[in-house]
């Protein structure tokens, strides 16, 4: 007989092991044949039930599967209370089961800052469940006498109560043989309004047998083959009692590692929902066997109310609710609100810098703007597809912005596309007027000026206006050194070969020695200009090495202004070599036109010292009046590109 018994013992032990392995419990009760399990989305609300319900396919919401009739109503109110935490409306709803969240995306267990808040309950439970481990690991005789040490086990309970004020109920069950169809004892403790309410539940203790979610914290004990437990040696020397007689034994303890935790639920007490949301924490107690292995002996168990710990979904890792918000992360920052309580969508998607969102609230519930005015709403993200909470990035230009007005200057392309076909005119009308001053290079009036030096003058005209074209891209660290070089290099050969020229007329016809002045050829000529380009050379790759060695200090060649209406546009920033620059060239310029002064009464067959005055003081007045309104107009630079 007794062969047989523990042969369907161990049939059981092995089914409930195959059904712990699926992660489910079936309830046990006569049922008709075609009574099922509601499926997850018969208990689901539907959309147009309530607008917290359209989030709650996020979660799996399972119902303690003991009665036969689904409870939509309940349902509702338990999620519309999550989302909201309105406990006027919860109160209002009817319930006949209580609920549990059995899904909460990969979480693995409570999250860091729920467990630091129930350090006290989870400390005051592992001290109770050792305190057992000692009591029944060390008498033999004390299982046998639980009836007659009923008052200890009462105050036990009691006391535990007091272990943290969110404690809501206390349990403490005795499981009696393997074979016996229900503990030896239950008792139960409940605290409301500072009243401790102590009940002996034994009558119905025989229910804990039935594998439902309800009785999970019991029998998931009950048929755990390895329990996390630790060996003590324990050592007496009291000599002046009778008891123990045992000088030195083993026995087994166990930490806070050993407490299981529930999912979060709502209790239904009398056809209502209490308002709070709570969990379950429970630990057992170990016996010794004639082996000295442990043996199962009860459950501890607290039912803890956690309504005041915020749900953190913007955390990371594998706790409860832990990264399952909304926000796009690739636009907007997750940041949960505290002393919100126990409700899920309290945080909000702020915009990452580059990004504005929506001035309008979102429809969705976790989105709201909490009435923030316009400038305010423009940080949190919007609904977009895929109920993703998102921000926009911001135009071209702004490294903030809160809507999508444009940072730039917005180009207007028909005035661009006039002014470059212009500058490409009159580039085609110089080269053409290269191709007819070789073509009648044997003419008088070439011959008289020089073709050498009428072409030197042109192509350095030719220079002249490739500035336009390079101002016509967007500033780049390699186009701003090359506007630097190309507007020099041209116009030290225009104005230096013209500045020569007038130069070699003032000492043929104004020279006061008696004595013959050499003629200047135009090969001397050149010669004198190309030692000025050489000086100009030196110059600009002088000024082009410290600009290569600020940009590897970061200071930028690119940087950002903006115009009297705060529109931004990039240009090349200037420093104290552009001033040395165009210091340069007025003192050049003055020194040309001294020079046309000094040659105004050369007599010319074809006016040529006349036209080249005319030039170089028109370069002049048009540079001086061009400096100064850049420098009245130039805004200050805002920003680093």
């Amino acid at each position: 007989m007794e062969i047989s018994l523990l042969r369907l013992l161990f049939v059981c032990c092995f089914h409930l092991e195959i059904l712990w392995a699926a992660g489910i419990f079936q309830h046990q009760y006569s049922a008709p044949p075609k009574a099922r399990t509601p499926k997850t989305k018969d208990w689901m609300p539907s959309s147009s039930s309530s607008s917290s319900s359209s989030l709650a396919s996020a979660f799996t919401w399972v119902p303690t599967p003991n009665l036969e009739k689904a409870d939509p109503e309940g349902l509702e109110a338990a999620v519309a209370f999550l989302y909201s935490g309105d406990v006027l409306s919860l109160l209002q709803a009817n319930c006949s089961q209580r609920f549990e969240v059995r899904d909460m995306g990969k979480a693995s267990g409570p999250a860091p800052a729920l467990r630091s808040y129930l350090r006290g309950a989870t400390d005051t439970l592992t001290h109770a469940t050792n305190f057992l481990n000692m009591v029944f690991q060390t008498n033999d005789i004390r299982e046998s006498s639980v009836k007659e040490d009923v008052e200890w086990y009462h105050a036990l309970v009691r006391s535990v109560m007091d272990g943290d004020p969110q404690i809501y109920r206390a349990v403490l069950t005795f499981d009696a043989h393997p074979v016996s169809s229900k503990p030896q004892l239950m008792v139960q403790a409940t605290k409301e309004n500072n009243e401790i309410l102590l009940q002996d539940l034994s009558a119905s203790a025989e229910n804990l047998r039935n594998l439902t979610w309800e009785n999970e914290w019991y029998n998931f004990f009950r048929f755990q083959r390895a329990p996390l437990l630790y060996k003590r040696i324990l050592s007496n020397d009291l000599k002046t009692l009778d008891t123990p007689k045992w000088s030195q034994g083993d026995s087994y303890v166990m930490d806070s590692g050993h407490v299981k935790w529930s999912t979060p639920f709502l209790e239904c007490e009398d056809g209502k929902f209490l308002p709070n949301w709570m969990v379950t924490l429970s630990s057992s107690f170990y016996g010794l066997k004639p082996d000295l292995n442990p043996e199962f002996k009860g459950v501890v168990r607290m039912d803890v109310k956690i309504q005041n710990v915020d749900i953190n979904q913007c955390a990371t890792g594998q706790g409860w609710f832990a990264n399952t918000h909304q926000c796009d992360l690739n636009s907007t920052q997750c940041v949960p609100q505290e002393k919100q309580g126990f409700v899920l969508g309290r945080y909000l998607c702020l915009c990452k810098p580059g990004f504005y969102g929506i001035s309008k609230a979102s429809s969705s519930p976790t989105a709201t703007n909490n009435g923030q005015s316009e400038e305010d709403a423009s940080q949190y993200g919007a609904t977009a597809s895929g109920n993703w909470l998102e921000c926009r990035p911001c135009r071209e230009g702004c490294s903030t912005c809160i809507d999508g007005t444009p940072c730039l200057v917005q180009e207007d392309w028909l005035l661009r596309a006039a002014v470059l076909a212009f500058q490409a005119f009159c580039m085609l009308a110089v080269f053409f007027s290269m191709l007819v001053s070789y073509h009648f290079r044997k003419s008088k009036r070439i011959r008289a000026s020089g073709v050498v030096l009428l072409e030197t003058i042109l192509f350095g005209s030719l220079l002249l206006y490739f500035p336009v074209f390079i101002l016509y891209f967007k500033p780049s660290i390699f186009r701003c050194i090359v506007l630097r070089w190309v507007r020099m290099l041209g116009f030290a050969i225009v104005y230096g070969t013209i500045t020569l020229k007038l130069y070699r007329v003032l000492k043929i016809f104004l020279s006061r020695t008696a004595q013959r002045v050499p003629y200047m050829s135009s090969r001397r000529v050149l010669k004198m200009l190309a030692l000025i380009l050489l000086l100009v050379l030196w110059f600009l790759s002088a000024w082009t090495v410290g600009m290569l060695e600020n940009i590897e200090k970061n200071i930028p060649l690119v940087v950002l202004s903006q115009t009297t209406r705060g529109l931004q546009f990039f240009i090349c920033d200037h420093d104290r070599w552009d001033y040395m620059m165009v210091v340069a060239e007025m003192l050049f310029l003055l020194w040309g036109s001294f020079l046309c002064y000094a040659t105004r009464t050369v007599p010319s067959a074809f006016h040529e010292p006349r036209y080249m005055g005319i030039a170089l003081h028109n370069e002049l007045i048009t540079s001086t009046a061009f400096h100064v309104v850049s420098s009245c107009m130039q805004g200050r630079p805002c920003g680093r590109k």
